[in-house]
């Protein structure tokens, strides 16, 4: 089995390389088109803003590529905070940008007079009936953002996290895709148990 992790310069991809290579899957870094086609499975992590996300992936010519291949082919594939958030319609950060569009929703910036921008550190995850989140020790995840994803169809979401008086929506699955807004790879032993459990799922 061969998991690609798309290398667009943009934050965590070197520690979630890490984590996947804990578990000795067959990992390498996806900087050209025809990786993506030979990979079985894709990861797309990142940390940062969301318009310089997709400017980087069109540059690299990956943007239509792992489009093709999630939506039309049915590939696998894992989205990591910044990379979950890429598969909505679009974005607020720095205006009103495009995503993929795989999941219906948007992403919006967190708000609330209790809380703190960014979200950062440990934060309970709340499963609802997935198998996604067994043989979890703790159930904490690492968190570090200022933006979340809103799904329109709340049938997609199947975790939360509780953050002031709202719930932050932590993982979302549909058909081939998976999306976390936590950081798996700095999770210490629940974060490695999850990835096995999403990457098992998937494939």
């Amino acid at each position: 089995m061969n998991i690609g992790i798309v290398n667009y310069s943009i934050g965590n991809v070197g520690s979630v390389y890490s984590a996947l290579e804990f578990y000795h899957y067959n990992v390498r870094l996806v900087d050209e088109p025809q990786v993506i086609k030979n990979s079985d499975l894709i990861v797309l992590a990142g940390v940062g803003n969301f318009s310089t996300a997709t400017s980087r992936l069109k540059n690299l010519k990956l943007w239509e590529t792992i489009d093709y291949y999630v939506r039309e082919k049915k590939k696998p594939l894992l989205g990591i905070c910044l990379g979950m958030q890429l598969f909505a319609d679009s974005s607020s950060e720095g205006g009103n940008n495009p995503g993929f569009g795989w999941i219906k929703g948007r992403v919006k910036k967190l708000e609330g007079k209790d809380i703190q921008v960014p979200h950062m550190g440990w934060s309970k995850v709340e499963p609802a009936g997935t198998k996604l989140f067994h043989g979890l020790r703790y159930g904490f995840f690492y968190y570090m953002h200022s933006y979340h994803f809103v799904p329109d169809d709340p049938k997609v979401i199947l975790a939360k996290t509780p953050y002031g008086m709202a719930d932050l929506v932590a993982c979302v699955k549909k058909e081939n895709i998976i999306g976390v807004q936590f950081h798996p790879e700095k999770s210490q032993g629940d974060g490695l148990r999850f990835l096995k459990n999403a990457i098992e799922e998937l494939l």
